[in-house]
């Protein structure tokens, strides 16, 4: 293997460097082989060198040697550089974002990183999942601005651990014809920042943050899927990387094959597949291992999704977060749990509601050590608490209105309880007059799972039409038939698989005292 040692004079760069001067650059100690294109000096705050961190330009990974020197043979598409933020360093933010990537410039091959030691990994924090703002407009954006950004900001004013934040993609909202996304980015830029979401936030890309490129399936490259996703780059960093927090390893990672706006389908290209498993090769598989994507990876559906499955699932426990369906749904598998997320914009930010029901918010996790001790998901504008709505199963939604809906289970003593984060570890208690009576259950595989009252307010109030806003398959809905059909109370009572319970009284009306509030921006919809 033939080398060439560089001296920090023969490489000063400011464009990569800031207001260095050359008597600054951290001496490279390591030679540099002639088959390296990237490279650079890792080092704390200090000035120690850092060995064992991960750097990556989304293609190949290296691990920095004893000299914290790391070495890269570009990919023909590298854009970005970053540095894979160790679980004993401080996710340090510039322009209120996550500082841990570095543009990739002309004829510029050496780029340091200087991270911000902690005495000792967090072994608590909170991870929080916000999916699909999905912005077309400045209005969108205001309402995502002074509804979404708000709660979240007073969350983080509570919290008693640190927190981080992960945008499961769709930042924006492209058709197939039209080009958002250099409107709205700049504009969502602003609203997600630290000081307006009260965290960093990392983010993942989506299907409708890729610019429109029509290309037909039969004439797509990979050329075309990375063209597709230069803006998001730009705007908001790397589409595949990880960082370290705690005991936890976090992946965000494009799962989008992208030919073209109405074309696009789920999976990973063959050169993600093996960035992941670089990536992984130097963490220990006793870590919790989460991934972030945009679109449900669910059972092993889709391109390569079955390969990057089995290398996730080497770790003690496996959770994915996902976005895309505008529905909540908690998904377990053999080895993964899969949290697909309620959107913020709802639905397409016509109401506050979902078309499963579930309220627009976002998820919080409590991450100890290498496992969840908590989670919840947080309705905007609700306390955290609010986890139920409850129906009675022998009423019309909306009466009055041309489109109504009826529940599976109508009769006289039913009722229904959407709990839009429920699993299987949750039980549901009825209280009759004060007297416990026996346990909801959840709708069985025949049933038809619609929320009535949500489909009834969307289709018939709103006057929405398509299936986008008419789920039938909720997977949280439980019913129960009261013991005592004219019971003067009716007490619902959730335990989650921590413990936690949430209570509910109060029927939902199926008159407009039960509406939530009505917006109706005129755009077009579409996962």
């Amino acid at each position: 293997m033939k080398y060439r040692y560089l001296s920090s004079i023969l490489f000063f760069l400011p464009v990569f460097l800031g207001s260095c001067q050359k008597d600054d650059l951290p001496e490279i100690k390591t030679p540099i082989a002639e088959t390296t294109d990237l490279y650079g000096v890792v080092t704390d705050s200090e000035g120690n060198y850092m060995p064992g961190v991960v750097v990556s330009d989304g293609y190949s990974c290296a691990v920095t040697d004893g000299n914290g020197v790391w070495q890269l043979t570009a990919n023909e598409f590298s854009y970005q550089v970053y540095v894979s933020i160790p679980a004993d360093c401080r996710v340090t933010v510039k322009d209120g974002y996550p500082d841990f990537w570095k543009k990739i410039e002309n004829g510029v091959s050496r780029y340091d990183f200087t991270l911000e030691k902690m005495s000792a990994p967090e072994d608590e924090f909170d991870l929080v999942c916000v999916a699909d703002p999905q912005c077309q407009t400045a209005s969108n954006v205001s309402r995502f601005t002074s509804e979404t950004a708000v709660d979240l900001r007073a969350y983080a004013a509570g919290a008693e651990v640190p927190k981080y934040g992960v945008l499961l993609g769709d930042i924006g909202w492209n058709t197939a014809n039209t080009d958002y996304t250099n409107a709205v980015f700049p504009l969502m830029k602003v609203a997600l920042k630290e000081e307006n979401v009260g965290m960093p936030m990392f983010f993942v890309i989506g299907n409708h943050d890729n610019k429109v490129i029509e290309v037909s399936t039969d004439n797509y490259t990979v050329a075309h899927d990375i063209a597709a996703q230069r803006n998001f780059e730009y705007a908001f960093g790397p589409v595949n990387y990880s960082f370290n927090r705690g005991e936890a390893h976090i992946v965000v990672m494009d799962n989008i094959v992208f030919p073209n706006h109405d074309d696009y389908y789920l999976g990973f290209r063959d050169d993600q597949v093996e960035w992941l498993r670089q990536d992984l090769e130097s963490v220990s598989k006793d870590k919790m291992l989460i991934l972030c994507v945009h679109i449900p990876i669910r059972a092993n559906e889709g391109n390569n999704v079955d390969k990057v499955v089995d290398l996730i699932e080497q770790f003690a426990e496996v959770h994915v977060m996902s976005g895309h369906t505008h529905y909540a749904e908690n998904n377990e598998y053999d080895g993964h749990y899969e949290h697909v997320h309620g959107a913020a914009c709802g639905a397409w930010w016509r109401t506050v509601i979902n078309a499963d029901g579930t309220p627009n918010g976002y998820s919080v996790y409590r991450v100890d050590g290498a496992s969840f001790s908590n989670w919840y998901y947080k309705s905007v504008g609700f306390d955290k608490d609010y986890q139920i709505r409850l129906y009675r199963g022998n009423l019309k939604y909306m009466d009055g209105y041309a489109s109504q809906y009826e529940f599976y289970y109508k009769g006289d003593g039913d009722i229904i309880a959407n709990i839009w984060n429920a699993d299987s570890g949750w039980t549901v208690t009825v209280f009759e007059d004060g007297t416990e009576t026996g346990k909801m259950e959840p709708y069985g595989s025949g049933a038809t799972r619609r929320d009535a009252w949500a489909s009834g307010y969307l289709l018939g109030v709103l006057g929405l039409s398509g299936t986008s806003y008419d789920k039938s398959n909720v997977s949280h809905l439980y019913h129960y038939t009261l013991k005592n059909p004219d019971a003067s109370s009716v007490r619902v009572v959730a335990t989650d698989s921590f413990g936690n319970t949430y209570e509910q009284t109060e029927f939902t009306p199926n008159t407009t005292a039960g509406f939530p509030e009505a917006i109706m921006p005129g755009s077009d919809t579409g996962e």
